[in-house]
Order: C-alpha cells, then sequence, then structure tokens
C-alpha cells in the first residue's frame, strides 16, 4: 500500500485538450490510475515558428493534493508573431514579438478560486504591453465572489459587489471606456434586481424589474437562463433595450475566461473552478397539476411543429401550390397556424427547457407569450394565385376550447392543443392531395432535382453581371425566362398520369439549359481563341521585322460573323426544349472544328465559303449538322 502512494516524477510531452506542450509534475497511483500530487508545470513554444510566421505559446503551473488544484496558479497563453527583430541584451540575443497574451493569476483552495483571482488580456507590439483588451479582477471566498469585482473590455468597464454569501448587491454601474456610448446601471438589492437605468445624451431610460415584489424568492445564478427569465417581465420595448445592453455580454465574456480555465484543470484532476454569480429571483413554484399542463403543451408543440415543417419544406407541395387554389390555401393556412398558435407556444417550450417557469407568476407568463393577442380558432386565410389576392375562412376544427375558470398552464394547453389540432387536420387534407398526384418516390425526387436544376441555372446567369458583351448576356437572359416558363408549364399539369412524364422531360430540359448556359458563358473566350489561333506571325522582307497576320480569314470570319450570330439568335427567338440539346452539341462541335481545321488544308473550303452567308449550308461545308428542327 505505500508503494502504491509513492510519488514518482514525469517529465516529457503532454495533452490537456488542445495544448500539447512539455510537462514536469509529481504524481502517484491510486487504484491504477494516475492523480497529480505536488508541483506542476506544462509549457510550450517554438522559437523556430515564431520566427518563420506565428507561434502560439502556453505555460500552466501550480500544484496539486489528491489530484485537486491547490495553491497558486498561473496560466498564460499567448499567440505572437515576429519582424525577426531582435536586440542584444546582457550578451543575449532578444527576439521581440508582437501579439496577444492571456494571464490567470490567482489562488485555488481544493478546485475552487479563493482570494483575489485577475484575468487580464493584452496587446504586445515589439515585446511591450500596447495595450489591455481585457481585465477581470474578482476575489472569491472558497469559490464565491465576494465584495467589489471589476471587469473591462477595449470599450466597457464594469464594477459591483457582491454580498458575503455571493449574491449581487447595489448599484453595478457599465460605463463606455470612450465617454460617448451609453452607460448602463443594474441596481440589486440582496440579490433581486429592482430596476435597470440607461443613460446615454439623447435619453435617460430605466426598466423596473422586481422592485415591489416581496414574496419568496429562489437563488440562481446569472447567466444566459436568468437574462430569459427578465425577458418574461418586462415590455417588449423594454427586452429589446435589454438585448441591446453590454453589461451580459461583459459578463458572458468574463465567464468564457473562467471556462477556460475549468476545463484545463478537469482535463487534469477535479475541479470546480467556475464562479458562480448569484442573483435572486422572484419563485411561484409548479404544482403536479401545472406540471402535467406544461408537458402535454410541450408534446402538442413539438408534434405540431413537425407536421407542420412536414408539409412546409414538402418540394411537391411546393410546386403544386403554385397553379393549384386549393393547395395554396391549405399552404398558408399551415402559415397562419404556425405564426398565430405555434411560435407563441415554442417560446413558453423555451423558457421550461431553460427550467424558468417557476421565476415568474402565470399571468405574467400568459401576456408574455400572448403580447399581441389570444389566438382564435376562426381565422381568414390569404392567397395568392396569378397574381390575384383572395381570401377564404377557416375554422380549426376542434373540440378543445378554453374555459372561463380556466388556470393559465391549462389556457395555454388549450391553445397548444388547438394548434395541434388544426395542423393534423390540414395535415390529413394534405395527404389526400398529394395522394391524387403524386405517383411514386421517382416524381418527388425528380421534383426536387427541377428544382435545384433551375435554381442552379438563375444562380449562374446572375453570377455574369455585366462581365460578357451585352448579346451574349441576352442570349444568357432569355434561357433563364425560358426555364421559368418551362417551370410555370410544368406547375400547371394536373393529371396524375401525365406528370410523371412531364417532370422527366422538365428535368431534362433544365439540364440542357444549364449545360447551354455555360456553353454561351464561354463563347466570348470560343471567339478570341480562334481569333488568336489563326493569327501567325510571318516574317515580312521588306520591313525585315516579324509581323502579325490573319490567315484563312473566310474560316474564321465565317464563324464570328455568320455561325457565332446565327447561335445567338437561335437562342433568342427558337429555342425549345427539343432543340435545346442539339443546340449546344452544335455550338461546341462548330467551335472544336474550326480550330481543327487551322492545321489542315481549306482551300477548297475557303473557295466554297467565299460567297456563301447561309449558315445551315455553312455548316454541312464544316460537317456539323444543322440546328433546326
Amino acid at each position: 500500500m505505500l508503494n502504491a502512494q509513492e510519488v514518482k516524477n514525469y517529465n516529457g510531452p503532454l495533452q490537456i485538450g488542445k495544448y500539447n506542450g512539455k510537462a514536469t509534475y509529481t504524481y502517484k497511483i491510486v487504484d491504477n490510475d494516475t492523480v497529480l500530487e505536488g508541483d506542476f508545470l506544462v509549457l510550450r513554444s517554438n522559437l523556430q515558428e515564431l520566427l518563420q510566421k506565428q507561434d502560439y505559446s502556453f505555460q500552466f503551473k501550480g500544484s496539486f493534493v489528491d489530484g485537486t488544484a491547490n495553491g497558486p496558479w498561473k496560466f498564460q497563453f499567448g499567440e505572437f508573431n515576429s519582424k525577426s527583430q531582435s536586440e542584444v541584451i546582457d550578451y543575449q540575443y532578444r527576439v521581440l514579438v508582437s501579439g496577444v497574451q492571456k494571464t490567470s493569476t490567482g489562488k485555488i483552495k481544493m478546485g475552487k478560486p479563493n482570494g483575489e483571482w485577475t484575468i487580464l488580456e493584452e496587446q504586445i507590439e515589439d515585446s511591450e504591453i500596447s495595450e489591455t483588451l481585457f481585465k477581470s479582477v474578482i476575489t472569491f471566498d472558497d469559490g464565491v465572489p465576494q465584495q467589489n469585482f471589476s471587469i473591462n473590455n477595449e470599450d466597457y468597464t464594469l464594477v459591483g459587489r457582491f454580498l458575503r454569501d455571493g449574491v449581487a448587491h447595489d448599484e453595478w454601474s457599465l460605463f463606455p471606456t470612450n465617454g460617448i456610448d451609453q452607460s448602463e446601471s443594474w441596481f440589486f438589492k440582496d440579490g433581486l434586481l429592482q430596476s435597470i437605468r440607461v443613460d446615454d445624451d439623447n435619453e435617460h431610460k430605466t426598466i423596473t424589474a422586481f422592485k415591489d415584489y416581496s414574496g419568496e424568492t429562489k437563488t440562481i445564478n446569472l447567466d444566459a437562463s436568468y437574462i430569459a427569465a427578465l425577458d418574461i417581465q418586462f415590455s417588449q420595448e423594454d427586452v429589446n433595450t435589454l438585448h441591446q445592453n453590454n453589461l451580459p455580454k461583459l459578463l458572458k465574456q468574463n465567464a468564457l475566461r473562467y471556462q477556460e480555465i475549468d476545463d484545463i484543470l478537469s482535463a487534469l484532476g477535479k475541479s470546480d473552478f467556475l464562479p458562480e454569480f448569484k442573483v435572486k429571483v422572484p419563485y411561484y413554484p409548479l404544482d403536479s397539476l401545472e406540471r402535467d399542463d406544461i408537458d402535454s403543451t410541450v408534446a402538442y408543440y413539438k408534434k405540431a411543429r413537425e407536421l407542420s415543417e412536414s408539409i412546409l419544406h414538402n418540394s411537391q407541395l411546393n410546386i403544386l401550390k403554385l397553379s393549384d387554389e386549393t393547395t395554396a390555401y391549405q399552404y398558408n393556412t399551415v402559415l397562419q397556424i404556425k405564426k398565430d398558435f405555434l411560435t407563441p407556444i415554442q417560446e413558453m417550450v423555451r423558457y421550461d427547457s431553460l427550467s424558468i417557469l417557476e421565476y415568474t407568476s402565470r399571468k405574467e407568463l400568459l401576456d408574455h407569450i400572448f403580447a399581441e393577442d389570444l389566438p382564435k380558432p376562426n381565422m381568414t386565410i390569404a392567397i395568392e394565385m396569378d397574381s390575384i389576392t383572395s381570401t377564404k375562412e377557416y375554422t380549426i376544427p376542434t373540440s378543445t376550447v378554453p374555459s372561463s375558470d380556466a388556470t393559465s398552464t391549462s389556457y395555454i394547453k388549450t391553445i397548444a392543443k388547438m394548434g395541434y389540432d388544426g395542423i393534423q387536420a390540414i395535415a390529413n387534407e394534405v395527404k389526400e392531395t398529394l395522394a391524387q398526384e403524386k405517383r411514386q418516390n421517382e416524381l418527388a425526387n425528380l421534383e426536387e432535382e427541377i428544382i435545384v436544376q433551375n435554381d442552379s441555372l438563375v444562380m449562374f446567369i446572375d453570377s455574369m453581371g455585366t462581365s460578357l458583351p451585352v448579346n451574349y448576356l441576352a442570349a444568357l437572359r432569355q434561357l433563364k425566362s425560358f426555364a421559368s416558363a418551362t417551370l410555370n408549364d410544368y406547375s400547371k399539369v394536373k393529371s396524375a398520369q401525365n406528370r410523371l412524364t412531364a417532370a422527366r422531360s422538365t428535368l431534362t430540359c433544365l439540364k440542357n439549359l444549364n449545360e447551354l448556359s455555360v456553353t454561351v458563358s464561354n463563347m466570348p473566350t470560343f471567339k478570341s481563341t480562334i481569333q488568336d489561333s489563326y493569327t501567325d506571325r510571318i516574317w515580312n522582307p521588306f520591313m525585315a521585322t516579324l509581323m502579325d497576320e490573319d490567315i484563312k480569314k473566310r474560316i474564321t470570319s465565317a464563324y464570328t460573323k455568320i455561325l457565332e450570330p446565327y447561335f445567338l439568335k437561335q437562342i433568342e427567338q427558337s429555342l425549345t426544349c427539343e432543340n435545346t440539346f442539339n443546340l449546344n452539341e452544335h455550338i461546341n462541335a462548330t467551335y472544336h472544328t474550326v480550330i481543327m481545321l487551322k492545321d489542315k488544308d481549306t482551300k477548297k473550303l475557303e473557295r466554297k465559303l467565299k460567297k456563301e452567308k447561309d449558315p445551315s449550308v455553312i455548316l454541312e461545308m464544316l460537317n456539323v449538322q444543322n440546328t433546326k428542327q
């Protein structure tokens, strides 16, 4: 047993999460586990990397007792680069570095911060501190924050204080560093927030919180859940002001620094380093019936949300609603139910997930989530078809109606049930609608690919902007317009028997249009490549120099002045789904044929081209089949 507790030394590499360095520490083996005991040091720096590009360095130094951090500790993190400048000091070279260094120092008492902890983040320029980016000074007693504290970053400074039990007290003030932005003050009384005051040059606004509350309270952490609990108490205007405040952001920034240290200590052994800033909130415990109401509300919401999303993201339904008024009505009804019923209930579900429903009265909860109005089962649905807007009434088919003496949680459950009933009813109608139109999985996959191909075409053509000459852009715009008309024609195919065939042909057409759009975008390059290819460097004996000379002008002229305009005109005036593929093939084949003719005997061809202006005849001469159908 004594041998098992013998303290041993280690000197070598060590990985701590994302940090990989060289460590020196002492440890003991307990039940076959390595337990840190005594001094601990791990560090990393690389001069070669620093001189070449950038180096990250770190050093963690402290001690452990039975695997738990205890005693003075120092954490340093640095990211530096060097301009390869150096100084000679006392016969030693000193490399000047620039970057950011973070330092955290203080004492730990068996895993918890104890005494004063200082966290710094500093900007370093040529090995000198040029600016303090972040500084936090907090005093702890066995992990509980005490007395006055200060936190500041580049923009703001926060000062405040805690009582001996770690709860917020008195005024917490946030001041802008530059004196221009607004200042904030949070007033606490024994942990209970009384009010928030926001001051700037133009406005002085006070938000009242729990100033007159004298009932039961509960102590919780000042974190994101606490801010969400405040949302329930405040008006929407005050909520907007709260979320613009910088005090919670600065506290979050501070918490991330402590989390970084806790992650390191937790990877090495036992740790409870995260500080807990405590506040108090009104406490309205839920009884068993209310808890059941909330659980039912969450269940109704989740089922309704799943159904609504399956309807709203159904590709087949999204195409049908373009031309079918009944489908558009069903789709828009789901949107309206989602807005009136599911969106407010979503807020309550979020509060439940944060476990903050007990920090507000039931009336405040009801007034908050239904701040605009209580939803009703009767609604008016707007439908737009062929640029004409009409309306149609819809009533949720439900037997669930809120009673006059219902509790708040029971009322919320009833609203959630009504929303679910409405979505379920529409889902049944949609299922019947889709069953009439849907043939097989191939159709759904085809329609998804149709949308992908159309979006791809539109994005590609739009990306061209004005980067091409106007005649090519005109052809691309015609391709985009033709694709839109083709998609619209497909959406009007009602017969289930014909729809699958139409989907196949529409997809093929859109794929061909995509390929043709790429070819059109390449036509300026085709033209310049032909011109370059048919330009030779010829020795001019009279000038005694090399000069550029166009060769086989009848071939290049036939391409640039007759065939290319002919192809573009076909796109603008004669494009069909049936000729798109052949047109694309012929444009590319013509280009490659002309390029190959440069090195061939073309005297006979050039004689034929001398007086020929008909593009169809020229294509036959080039042995490229005509594109007309």
